[in-house]
């Protein structure tokens, strides 16, 4: 991305830091081309919407957002499942969680139990139960004319 940093111990970090506001790193200020501030919460930006959040106008954000939304649109806004049978799970922003499903990193949407700090990504806790491969085969019968041999299918 086109921006400028200060390397580590430049002596203008003072003076930046003291115009902006700044009392911690790291921090991420955008500044237009003509040294107008765009925002001082682009670190939280990039925090919550990555890369897609340059250039960090206002509008943008806005149509990030709306995306995000229609994103959710059809999904339930609380829910049970049965990897937490204990409390509804409620679909919440989150800026960065650990999905307790697959136990990967996710971000934004969460089907989320604050009680028990519970978290699942969206795809884990809409996902049905699509069955095992054995079960696939079973239903996927080649027909006349074909043998298989555990998951490979061939001409009679």
């Amino acid at each position: 991305m086109p921006w400028l940093a200060l390397p580590f111990g430049d002596k203008r970090k003072a003076s930046l830091s003291r115009t902006f506001k700044v009392h911690g790193i790291p921090s991420l200020i955008a500044i237009g081309p003509t040294g107008r501030t765009v925002t001082t919460e682009a670190r939280n930006l990039v925090m919550i919407h990555g890369a897609d959040a340059y250039p960090f106008t206002e509008e943008h954000i806005k149509e990030i957002e709306a995306q995000y939304e229609e994103m959710a649109k059809g999904w339930p806004e609380k829910m049970k499942h049965a990897l937490h049978e204990e409390h509804e799970l409620v679909l919440t922003k989150r800026r960065v969680y650990g999905c307790n499903g697959c136990e990967k990193q996710g971000h934004l949407w969460s089907f989320y139990c604050e009680e028990c700090d519970f978290d699942l990504h969206p795809k884990c806790a809409l996902e049905e139960d699509k069955g095992t491969k054995d079960d696939e085969m079973e239903k996927a019968s080649p027909g006349e004319g074909w043998k298989c041999d555990g998951e490979v299918c061939y001409k009679a």
